[in-house]
Formats: structure tokens, C-alpha cells, sequence
């Protein structure tokens, strides 16, 4: 059972072999301009206490993850373009990921997130680069390039090794992560493949796929829908399992020992009764939750957060959403200490402006 309160509100959900937990909000932040574009990135420090922010691939901002209190905007010159923000284990490095406008040149930026300071960077040969992960050591960070996987001793800044992947149509990586030994690093990619490899060697050791498409097959072989995109991959915290989903909305849970298949999760499409779920179409939006006994993740349909069975089909109503004409744009559940933090902006319908930014931090606690 799930109890979710809210002020004076709550409402109860059954899930079966969970255990009792209540979620409390910690922030609500509507951030302010100039950044109040789309959140293009979204960061949580392990110890819950830093959350950091990108908007419209461009303003980096850091956020006291308890009050909500802005710390500092990092200063990047307006022809570096952001992507996937991820904080090293201990907090104290911060890695963006950038790239230079009109040239194809891309750089791991490494800040810290005590001062704002960059403190210098890596050049990174294969553009362009969708995301980086640590191990959880802290002595690793994975690098995803086009069509390579590059290893980085934070400590020198130095690439140490490579991995190059088959050079096939759609074969960019889209998200990436460690599992909890930082052993195994998976990789999800935009040609449906979701890989398995041994570090420190990158060693290709498992593959899983999480396609073919099911949309209806059209006559015309011309007009075949593409194959669905591996969006997000996550690791369990304490089990030999992982979990990834497609760009169309399924979601996928293995046992990465056997290799086996566990639970499978259906993107329902619209039926004339109004039904409709498509589980986290947007990137490293999959999370398991700290007893590994549920997955943590958005449909979209209803701009919600729900949660998945991770060892049989069981499925909850939304836990959280966001207000009415908002949008979900990013979620994150990285902490330790159980808690969410998710970003959307809500739109004003007949009304002059741009749309409001925001974001949330609740508590997701066992009782």
C-alpha cells in the first residue's frame, strides 16, 4: 500500500508485496526568467541535498533540494549547447556534457557545485554525445558518443579507454547507466538494442532488444512505422535486473543473469473508450524504487508519475501529477533517501506570456 499525502489531502493505492510509504512534498519552485524555456536536463545529488536544472539546452541552475532556494546559475557562453547534467557520488563534481553551436566539437565540462566554478574539461572526440554516468565509486565516468563508448578518470580528466560499437543506421546511444558494483554498464540506443558491458574493459557481454514496433502495419511497406527507440535504461539496486523503455511506450524488465525477459509493459494506443498509457516516452525517466519491488515512472497520457511491478504486471493509478494544462518534462529519483524531484511547465490558455516553469521535490518514505 502507497499512501501519497499533500496538505491535508491523501489518497491510498494497493499494490501487491509493497510496503506502506508516505510521500510528503519538500519544494514547489517556479523558476524564473530568462530560464522558463522547456527543461532539457534534470540532476539529483545522492545525498538529496543539490538538484540542478538545464533549460532550453542552455541555462545550467542549482537548486537547495530541501528549500528550493536557487544557488547559482553556472555561466556557459551562448554557443554551448547542454545536455544530461550528473553529479558525481559524493556531490562534489558536476558533469554537463556540451556541445558548440554550428561546429562539431563536444566537451565534458566539469564543474563544482560548491561555488559554481568550471574546472576545466575533456575534449571528446565522437559527436555528438547524448549523456555521461559515474560509476558509483566515483573513480569512472562513462561517456556515450556516437558510435563510442569512452571511459574518464575524473580525478585527471583523462580518457583511459574506448569501446567502439557496431557502425549501423540508428546506432547512437540515447542513455546510459551503471549497476550498483559499477561491474556492468548498460547502454540504451537509438536502433532498439539495449547493451550490457563489462567495465573496465567494455566488453560486450549481453544484448536485449525492446522493439520490434507493435503500431499497425500500414499496406504500403513505405510507410512501416520506424522502429522503436531504447529511451531510457536503469539498473535494480540490489537484484540482477534491468529495466529500459521504448520510444512508443513500453517498458521492459530483465533479468540480466539468464538474460530472460520478466514483466513487459504495453503501450495501450487510444481506443474509442478513451483509454490510453504510454509509460515514460521521455529519456532516463525509469527508475527503480529503493526496495527494487516497483519501477518509478511517467505516462504520459496523463502527465502522472505511477508505479510498475518489477517481478509480475502490476500497475498503480498516478501517485503524482501536475496541475492542469502542465506538462511533464523530466523526472528524476536518483537520491538515496527515497525522494522524487520531477520538472514541468503549465501552460495559460488565453493568456499573454510564455509558460511557467517548474518543478517539484517530494519524499517517498516507508512507514
Amino acid at each position: 500500500m502507497w499512501v501519497i499525502l499533500s496538505g491535508t489531502a491523501y489518497f491510498t493505492i494497493h499494490g501487491a508485496g509493497s510496503s506502506p510509504a508516505v510521500a510528503e512534498r519538500q519544494a514547489e519552485v517556479t523558476v524564473e526568467p530568462p530560464a522558463t524555456g522547456a527543461f532539457s536536463g534534470l540532476a539529483r545529488s545522492r545525498d538529496g541535498h543539490l538538484l540542478a536544472t538545464v533549460n532550453d539546452h542552455k541555462t545550467i541552475e542549482l537548486w537547495d533540494d530541501r528549500s528550493g532556494q536557487s544557488l547559482r546559475v553556472l555561466e556557459t557562453s551562448d554557443k554551448e549547447w547542454t545536455y544530461s547534467p550528473t553529479f558525481s557520488p559524493d556531490g562534489s563534481l558536476l558533469v554537463t556534457p556540451s556541445s558548440t553551436a554550428f561546429e562539431s566539437s563536444v566537451h565534458l565540462l566539469f564543474w563544482d557545485p560548491a561555488t559554481g566554478q568550471r574546472l576545466g574539461s575533456v575534449d571528446v572526440p565522437s559527436w555528438p554525445v547524448c549523456c555521461a554516468s559515474f560509476n558509483p565509486a566515483g573513480t569512472l565516468l562513462a561517456v556515450a558518443g556516437h558510435t563510442t563508448i569512452y571511459l574518464v578518470d575524473p580525478s585527471t580528466r583523462e580518457l583511459i579507454r574506448k569501446a567502439e560499437m557496431e557502425h549501423v543506421a540508428n546506432g547512437s546511444i540515447q542513455a546510459m547507466e551503471f549497476n550498483a558494483n559499477g561491474d556492468l554498464l548498460a547502454t540504451a540506443k537509438r536502433n532498439g538494442k539495449v547493451e550490457v558491458w563489462q567495465v573496465p574493459n567494455l566488453n560486450l557481454v549481453r544484448t536485449f532488444s525492446v522493439g520490434p514496433s507493435l503500431q499497425p502495419r500500414p499496406v504500403s511497406p513505405d510507410d512501416a512505422p520506424p522502429d522503436p527507440q531504447g529511451v531510457s535504461v536503469t539498473f535494480a539496486h540490489d537484484l540482477p535486473r534491468l529495466a529500459a523503455n521504448n520510444s512508443e511506450g513500453s517498458v521492459f524488465v530483465w533479468d540480466c543473469n539468464t538474460g530472460k525477459e520478466i514483466v513487459r509493459y504495453v503501450s495501450k494506443e487510444s481506443s474509442p473508450h478513451g483509454n490510453s498509457s504510454v509509460y515514460a516516452p521521455l529519456a532516463n525517466s525509469l527508475f527503480f524504487t529503493l526496495d527494487d519491488l516497483w519501477l518509478l515512472t511517467i505516462d504520459q497520457p496523463t502527465n502522472g508519475i505511477r508505479l510498475l511491478g518489477a517481478k509480475r504486471h502490476k500497475e498503480t493509478d498516478n501517485v503524482l501529477t501536475v496541475p492542469k494544462h502542465g506538462e511533464m518534462e523530466a523526472l528524476n529519483a536518483t537520491a538515496t533517501d527515497g525522494s522524487v524531484a520531477y520538472a514541468y511547465r503549465v501552460f495559460h490558455p488565453g493568456e499573454p506570456g510564455p509558460p511557467s516553469a517548474k518543478f517539484e521535490i517530494w519524499s517517498l518514505q516507508p512507514r
